[in-house]
């Protein structure tokens, strides 16, 4: 049985992720300023899990008793929010990170942090691996959510060398399912064409919608970040996401088909540093047995009907 801390973990990947932890018995401590996270999404396990509400940048977190392990899940996650929110964002991913990570040291825990595959920027080699060392633009839009999270790694590796800090490094391709959040302009795809098919409404594809993702179904994802907490090895840089690419025009008819919707597709102009590509080389998780089970058209209609529950 596990003690484990995970920031974060009122929002979309860590409620999933606490609540797979509680029913394989470990102890959770779950740490959220509700600023993008919910409530709801813990309601399941709620009387089975500490709560601290907190802002990991500025509050001081108090944990008594030890930890075995520390996840920092804890950023908001959509173009949206990286354009709104962009100082929020930035320091979520570096000052927040520092926190959690002495926090970590302190217990004696591991400590995972959750990157993301937009450290790839745009790359020029699909399927990604974790060797591949980015394509980005610094200064761009995107640069509050890609440029700290690439600190938030370096920082995990600083404290690894100097100090000792025992850690994985997890880099999330695109994944989906119930909770998820950022359906509005230029948010999570996937959130919001299932909302704009279900009522009807034109679904909004940016520039000619070729651009690729490879898209995860939640349960796949957290599932591997299970595994990694089992198996992973310390200092080691995993990606989790599928390793098949599905274009977003298609996504979108895809979608259409599913929720027999009458929306049509109208075209709109590609955000600025969009990547034109997302593929994940899995090949390093592939190798400590994942695999994910659940293809995109039917975790559409798994998460067409928590929407519609």
């Amino acid at each position: 049985m596990m003690n484990t801390l995970i920031a974060g973990g009122a929002g979309f990947l860590g409620s999933h992720l606490t609540e797979l932890l509680i029913a394989k018995g470990h102890n959770v401590v779950v740490v959220d300023n509700l600023s993008s996270g919910l409530m709801s999404n813990l309601e399941s396990v709620k009387d089975k899990i500490g709560f601290i509400k907190a802002d990991i940048t500025a509050d001081e977190i108090s944990i008594t008793g030890g930890l075995d392990l520390v996840v920092n899940m804890a950023s908001r996650a959509s173009r949206a929010e990286w354009e709104k929110y962009p100082v929020e964002v930035a320091l979520s991913n570096s000052l927040g990170s520092s926190n959690l990570i002495k926090i970590a040291l302190a217990k004696k825990a591991r400590y995972i942090f959750a990157s993301t595959s937009e450290v790839y920027g745009n790359p020029d080699v699909v399927p990604t691996p974790e060797t591949y060392k980015g394509n980005l633009n610094h200064l761009g839009s995107r640069a509050p959510y890609d440029e700290s999270k690439i600190f938030g790694e370096t920082l995990t590796k600083a404290y690894e060398a100097e100090y000792g800090l025992e850690s994985i490094i997890i880099r999330f391709f695109n994944t989906y399912g119930p909770r998820m959040r950022g359906g509005d302009m230029y948010g999570r795809v996937i959130d919001r064409f299932i909302k704009q098919a279900m009522a009807n409404e034109p679904i909004t594809v940016y520039g000619t919608g070729s651009q690729t993702r490879s898209f995860t179904y939640v349960s796949d994802t957290i599932n591997a970040v299970m595994l990694l907490i089992e198996k992973g090895k310390p200092g080691e840089i995993y990606n989790i996401g599928t390793n098949k690419e599905l274009s977003i025009v298609e996504l979108a008819k895809t979608v259409i088909e599913v929720t027999g919707s009458k929306s049509e597709i109208v075209y709109s102009e590609l955000p600025k540093d969009d990547p034109l590509r997302r593929g994940a080389d899995n090949s390093k998780i592939s190798a400590l047995g994942w695999a994910p089970e659940i293809g995109v058209r039917e975790g559409l209609a798994k998460m067409m009907e928590s929407y519609r529950a």
